[in-house]
């Protein structure tokens, strides 16, 4: 299946997304989903997850449910794709902090897919910053205060029971920009 599996699963985002933007963004929203399986690609990981990589946001924000991910894609991906995927009907705090509690006891796998998809989010927020300042956050559910909150609370989950030497680089990269973005000095 292999790559076979990568091509499906990018022609299915693409179609998936169709018309949906970046929030306060003209970007197609389908860029995000391709930078992040990019990211979880050039790292080494399967093609299962670079395919997850790519259909991540498509159950929370489209149309697909996990079944179809799986008939269509196998169980591995649906699995990969269902620890990113938030309950909406959850309030925003809950679902943050659900998040921040499966990143803490998941595999390094579902690790890397969380941290890439949130560190290429932060990436867009922080060229967000550039542009307006403070204002950037009239665009939010929460302003910075919860979103330091809940970056610095992935951070720290995601290097719960990983050994940092074989760690992919993003880790280290996703941890300074929180400490950068959010003007921290560390996060110990």
């Amino acid at each position: 299946m292999g790559n076979d599996l990568i091509v499906k699963s990018k022609e299915y985002a693409k179609n998936a997304h169709n018309g949906q933007k970046r929030k306060n963004s003209d970007e197609p929203y389908y860029y995000h989903a391709k930078r992040v399986a990019k990211r979880l690609q050039e790292a080494g990981f399967s093609d299962e997850l670079v395919a997850a990589g790519y259909l991540h946001d498509t159950v929370e924000d489209t149309q697909a449910t996990i079944d179809e991910i799986e008939i269509l894609f196998g169980i591995t991906v649906a699995y990969y794709v269902s620890k990113n995927t938030e309950n909406k009907q959850l309030s925003w705090e809950e679902r943050k902090l659900n998040t921040i509690e499966m990143v803490r006891y998941a595999s390094l796998e579902v690790k890397a897919l969380v941290v890439a998809d949130k560190f290429d989010n932060l990436s867009s927020f922080n060229e967000q910053f550039k542009n307006e300042g403070e204002k950037m956050w009239k665009h939010y559910y929460r302003g910075r205060t919860d979103q330091q909150m809940y970056y610095t609370g992935i951070v720290t989950a995601m290097w719960e029971g990983i050994n940092k030497s074989t760690a992919p680089s993003y880790f280290f990269e996703f941890e300074d920009l929180v400490i950068s973005f959010f003007n921290l000095k560390s996060l110990n």
